[in-house]
């Protein structure tokens, strides 16, 4: 049996030893009955991965070309001869209708006939995630989104009669595929006022700022260009990276964020398209970059000529002077966008995470040559953000009335963060440890040496409780020695008898 396989192709491996082993089969070549190799030792004699081998098989296995006996190996089906013509006609049987064979349903390919594109997904990452949400859990420490009871409900009733009767909303227009105008000059100054120098038209309205990353991808990614990401990171920007068959580096990362001394190392080596970078209170670690590793990433970015995708959903939520004895921030971290103004930096943000989970709209900034190209691209799949989205977004914006519910919230999150630390300080076990965050959703917990966080979560589940898992979010999904805590979910409380229950799993 001869093989051979292209590793300069853009076909993956799988299919092309999956077309190579059809093609035998269906010429004669491989004879009915034929045992074929197994998927360890054909994939030693390719110099492939075992798995590589399994999804061959499991290809031609759907087609009904091969099938495998438990203890025998996999062989050659016998063709089927159904088709070729009018059968034989057969001896009439009556059979009782009790024993009656079942009709032989032929299910589609699905291996097959599912693009390349939805392929690269890892669905057990979403699974993994839908699992740990959608349980029966009395304290919700997994969820990425705000308390419900956090909802500002009476300020989005008042700004959305005011949108509604206002004469801009008659006749609902159609928005321009940027967005209204008017929103985006208030964007641009809402982003002034963190230090970004930008003006309407640096900005795009989007249905989400997991829109941005889709749409980034789409501009400047080609099948086999790298992304430098932080080892562990914000898990649909990696679907999003690998459904364009990226090559997805992970950065090694301290508490301080992505380890920016290591950064030019990885930027010499792998030649990144783009960096994606969460450099405030990021998730799922909660960390933040302080200014000088943001000079540092900015400088390498630019010798290597390369973009930086600044993710930014939980800049809003800064707690306020931290201790100083943590070496934090004594100020409010500047974008990385406010930082440079040669373009090299996409900014990207959202009003889910600070006002509602249910209002998907986001915004980008960015040079407007990416403007124009981000647009051209949506316009394919989207042709605007919601035009009632966009009225209450604008409300919001108008007077302060979004920086005061901010202020708000952040005041209530800054004593759920002392709260849930002041419980792990109480009922941690011995080799646990986690962050301090300055702001945003998230405490990252390192388990003991040999715990296991999914076997930590199956136990808390039983009790009500959950959380995400750190291998959820790694680049290799790997990492089972972190759990994630979404401290601003939960009611107030119910968190120091949350984290209790969670240490008492740990053993």
């Amino acid at each position: 049996m001869q093989l051979q396989l292209n590793r300069r192709s853009g076909v993956p491996l799988y299919r092309q030893l999956a077309g190579e082993l059809r093609e035998q089969i269906v010429s004669g070549t491989l004879a009915e009955g034929y045992r074929l190799p197994p998927e360890r030792e054909l994939a030693a004699r390719l110099e492939v991965n075992r798995t590589t081998v399994l999804q061959a098989y499991q290809q031609l296995k759907d087609e009904a070309l091969i099938a495998s006996k438990v203890g025998k190996g996999t062989f050659v089906l016998p063709r089927n001869d159904s088709t070729d013509g009018p059968a034989a006609p057969r001896p009439r049987q009556t059979v009782p209708s009790a024993l009656a064979a079942e009709p032989t349903v032929i299910r589609p390919p699905w291996s097959v006939l599912f693009s390349d594109y939805s392929n690269r997904f890892t669905y057990h990452d979403i699974a993994a995630a839908n699992r740990a949400q959608n349980g029966k859990a009395i304290i919700d420490f997994a969820t990425g989104s705000p308390n419900p009871a956090d909802i500002p409900d009476d300020l989005l009733r008042a700004v959305s009669l005011e949108a509604f009767s206002s004469h801009e909303f008659d006749g609902q227009p159609e928005s321009p595929i940027e967005g209204f105008p008017e929103l985006r000059e208030l964007l641009a100054e809402h982003m002034r006022a963190r230090g970004v120098h930008c003006n309407a038209r640096n900005v795009m309205v989007l249905s989400g700022s997991e829109q941005g990353i889709d749409l980034c991808v789409r501009a400047f990614i080609n099948p086999g260009d790298c992304v430098l990401v932080e080892q562990s990171t914000f898990f649909p920007a990696l679907q999003s990276f690998r459904s364009a068959d990226a090559r997805i580096v992970g950065v090694p990362m301290d508490e301080y964020g992505m380890r920016t001394d290591l950064l030019e190392g990885y930027c010499a080596r792998f030649h990144p398209k783009f960096i994606y970078t969460i450099p405030t209170f990021q998730n799922p670690t909660g960390s933040t970059m302080p200014a000088a590793r943001r000079k540092e990433l900015i400088d390498v970015a630019r010798k290597y000529q390369c973009l930086i995708i600044e993710d930014d959903a939980y800049g809003e939520l800064w707690y306020g002077r931290p201790d100083a004895g943590r070496g934090g921030n004594a100020k409010r971290p500047v974008p990385l966008k406010g930082m440079e103004n040669a373009g090299y930096v996409m900014y990207l943000s959202t009003f889910s995470k600070t006002v509602t989970s249910g209002l998907r709209t986001g915004w980008i900034v960015a040079d407007p040559h990416v403007i124009n190209r981000l647009a051209a691209l949506r316009r394919m799949v989207d042709q605007h953000t919601s035009t009632s989205s966009q009225r209450i977004c604008l409300e919001l914006l108008k007077e302060g009335r979004i920086a005061e519910h901010v202020k708000t919230l952040t005041i209530a999150y800054r004593k759920r963060r002392d709260t849930a630390v002041a419980a792990l300080e109480q009922y941690a076990r011995d080799g646990m440890s986690w962050n301090v965050p300055e702001g945003g959703y998230y405490i990252w917990v390192t388990l003991p040496e040999g715990v296991r966080s999914l076997d930590v979560l199956d136990r808390c589940r039983t009790k009500g409780v959950t959380f995400m898992p750190g291998s959820v979010f790694d680049v290799d999904e790997t990492d089972d020695s972190h759990i994630r805590l979404n401290i601003v979910h939960p009611d107030a409380g119910d968190i120091e008898r949350g984290i209790r229950m969670i240490c008492e799993s740990v053993g």
